[in-house]
């Protein structure tokens, strides 16, 4: 499934980025990696930018042609996904809003 496909609320798993290489490392390079999980708080008019968040701390928009390069997996509701120490729980989201349910 592409990040693409997703809508607001849902939470999934990034499983490949098929951005060229200086995009993906710069998307790296705030965290976003392969294995991480985001939930996106925010879909844009007419589906033309994903307001994501992830690693419990990082927030970043990206747009609809970034978006469809990067496969993910989506987690059913109320999975809760972990890693090394790191857990991703729902009052994580606190720059959502209140809307990010």
């Amino acid at each position: 499934m592409k990040l693409s496909e997703l809508e607001k609320g849902q939470k999934a798993i990034i499983k490949e980025i098929n951005l060229p290489e200086e995009l993906k490392q710069r998307l790296q390079s705030m965290g976003l990696v392969k294995d991480e999980l985001i939930h996106i708080c925010r879909v844009g008019f007419l589906r033309g930018s994903f307001y994501i968040k992830f690693s419990c701390d990082s927030c970043i928009i990206i747009s609809k042609n970034e978006a469809e390069q990067i496969e993910v997996e989506l987690l059913k509701k109320g999975h809760q996904h972990r890693w090394g120490k790191k857990r991703f729980v729902d009052n994580c989201m606190s720059c959502c809003g209140d809307d990010a349910d």
